[in-house]
């Protein structure tokens, strides 16, 4: 949901910056439109890094994890016995 609402204010924000630079391509720039679009797209872009979701790690085959994972380990180890 946050993404989501982040991303929306990213694309605002954008918008708004270019409608600065067209009007300030004109000569009527407003600083408010410029303050305001900078302003909405960093917070868009702060929403959009908060709402990413956390990867929980699966617990499918965590019995076979724990035996390849020792046995790599093991693995190591005599590889550097021998080198």
């Amino acid at each position: 949901m946050l993404q989501r609402l982040g991303n929306a204010l990213v694309l605002i924000g954008l918008i708004a910056l270019v409608v600065f630079l067209i009007t300030f391509t004109g000569g009527v720039a407003d600083l408010r439109t410029l303050l305001a679009g900078a302003g909405l797209a960093v917070a868009g872009l702060v929403l959009r890094r908060r709402g990413q979701p956390v990867k929980a790690e699966s617990s499918r085959f965590v019995t076979m994890r724990r035996v390849l994972g020792r046995r790599a380990q093991e693995d190591g180890e005599a590889q550097d016995e021998e080198g």
